[in-house]
């Protein structure tokens, strides 16, 4: 009883201490001495049961007994950016960016640089969720000349919910606001970090780019819809109306399906429409619908050599609100009109627009072809069009295309990277990072694709003269040669071919190399020196994204 272990150290005291008192004490009084001995060990007994029925600790007590204070659990990953990632994964954000660095050459330097280098896009963002069913998005690019809110491109918040039975969708409702994209076009939608060529094609100069509004989006792996109303954008010229006058506004849609979408097997199906009201809108404040083919920093073909526009586009003379380069409609009173108003508004001559388009993919193996068609038509009061001296009457049509193929030599497929609603519910239909079979660090040589692309746009519309004499007379013509001239809006028409080397060595690098030659180029009004030029550029990116 008396063996070995902490607990039995006290209890040998207690016997020592005993044996002790009976030594110090004479001989009658021994039986006394016994009779306490007994009690002691009695006692002894009763602690000893005592201790054995207490419960004992274990090493993982306090594992098992968290202190409230103690904080939840996150996943943490640098893979490709920083990602954090709540325990029950309810709340999340990644930090990524981007970085294109760009450098080319031109042929002619007419209306574009003869060579360049510098920054395409230099961007941050943050992307995460909230509570499990809010989602937000903000992203700034540095690299834009303009900077301020010109730089500002995603900027959103998004409800993801579950209101519709699986037989209908699997994936939940998405609702959106904020600036991003209009629901228009493939190529458009596609992120910069993944487009096979390094510039987009002509067909995304004719939709509308990034906007503010709402949207909502429904869809499932095969399949997606999305429609909203937009307003103005930061990449606008102006992101706000004439004093007295009121913003323009969209409203888009977009319906995609991929009936056929396995692991190296593709084809993929789209339309999309938008309606544009003007109201009181310019060329001046909204180019890029008002003067076809001036797009913004985002969509310029020529990337770092031009600016928007740099070959072919609607001239800002013949701009279609016929507010011909003015800032606004808006007309300064005089005299007695101080009394009533500082300004009368003219009506402008547009009285809506809208553009519709068609998109098709297809990949079978490391083979993918792609294709699109936009057309927009601009409705316009004749008689105030003919009143203002703004040409073209009062029905334009304009239209752009392309047609693509790409070839990867390592084999790995286009069809892999396709994001159907499932995997991206903004920009459902649209293709991510390449897949890469055999990544340069991991004793590869990493992807390497080929590809081409013929696209062309034309911006040219009526007129009751040929296109000789409407050079002629708005160079050196008569006010009534230019009348006559200005029966017509010439933009120009272009067509393309370009051919590109694609090498990604692990996922989130990419080098590029583009030559393009300007197979066709009809000269906008403004521009007869470019009739019969045949330019090309040469474009080359070094690409990093996480």
């Amino acid at each position: 009883m008396f063996g070995g272990g902490e607990n039995h150290g006290w209890r040998g005291g207690l016997a020592v201490a005993a044996l002790a008192a009976t030594m110090g004490e004479p001989g009658p009084v021994l039986a006394d001495t016994a009779s306490e001995i007994k009690a002691l060990k009695a006692e002894l007994k009763r602690l000893e049961s005592r201790l054995d029925a207490q419960p004992k600790a274990t090493p993982n007590a306090a594992k098992a007994a968290p202190s409230a204070n103690v904080p939840t659990p996150v996943f943490v990953s640098f893979k490709n950016g920083l990602f954090v990632e709540s325990e029950d994964k309810s709340f999340d954000f990644k930090i990524g960016g981007r970085i294109h660095a760009d450098g080319g050459f031109a042929s002619s330097a007419d209306t574009i640089r003869r060579s360049n280098a510098g920054f395409r896009r230099a961007e941050l963002e943050v992307a995460g969720r909230a509570f499990d069913n809010w989602l937000y998005r903000i992203q700034y690019d540095f690299a834009t000349a303009a900077g301020g809110i010109n730089g500002m491109r995603d900027a959103y918040l998004a409800y993801r919910d579950k209101f519709f039975p699986d037989g209908i969708s699997s994936q939940p409702v998405s609702i959106q606001v904020g600036n991003f994209h209009e629901p228009f076009g493939r190529e458009a939608l596609d992120s910069d970090k993944h487009m096979t060529f390094i510039e987009r094609g002509f067909a995304a100069n004719l939709g509308p780019a990034r906007h503010m509004g709402a949207a909502i989006g429904v869809g499932d792996e095969s399949w997606a819809l999305k429609g909203g109303i937009f307003s103005t954008s930061p990449q606008d010229t102006a992101t706000a109306p004439p004093v007295g006058g009121a913003q323009y506004w969209d409203a888009s849609a977009r319906a995609i399906y991929a009936p056929i979408h396995e692991e190296d097997a593709l084809l993929h199906l789209g339309a999309a429409f938008v309606y544009h009201r003007p109201n009181a809108s310019t060329g001046a404040t909204d180019a890029t619908n008002l003067t076809p083919g001036a797009s913004g920093f985002e969509r310029e073909l020529t990337g770092i050599l031009g600016a928007g526009g740099a070959t072919v586009r609607v001239p800002a003379a013949q701009d279609l609100s016929c507010a011909a380069s003015a800032a606004s409609l808006n007309v300064a009173t005089t005299g007695a009109g101080q009394l009533v108003a500082p300004f009368v508004q003219r009506p402008s001559c547009l009285k809506y627009s809208y553009n519709y388009g068609f998109e098709a993919a297809a990949a079978y193996g490391p083979v993918s072809l792609t294709a699109e068609y936009v057309g927009a038509q601009y409705e316009r009061d004749a008689l105030l069009a003919f009143l203002y001296a703004n040409g073209g009457g009062s029905s334009l049509h304009y239209s752009a295309y392309y047609v693509a193929a790409s070839l990867f030599l390592t084999g790995e497929s286009r069809a892999a990277s396709y994001d159907g609603y499932d995997k991206n519910w903004s920009s459902p239909g649209t293709f991510s990072d390449v897949k890469i079979k055999n990544p340069l660090n991991k004793g590869g040589y990493g992807a390497f694709e080929i590809a081409a692309r013929y696209d062309g746009v034309d911006l040219n519309n009526g007129g009751v003269a040929p296109a000789s004499f409407v050079y002629l007379a708005t160079a050196t013509g008569s006010a009534a040669q230019k009348a006559i001239a200005n029966t017509a809006t010439l933009g120009g028409r272009q067509e393309n071919l370009t051919v590109a080397l694609n090498w990604y060595p692990v996922r989130g690098v990419r080098f590029q190399a583009n030559w393009t030659r300007a197979m066709t180029l009809i000269a906008p009004s403004d521009r007869p020196f470019l009739n019969g030029d045949h330019p090309s550029l040469f474009l080359a990116r070094a690409q990093v994204f996480w």
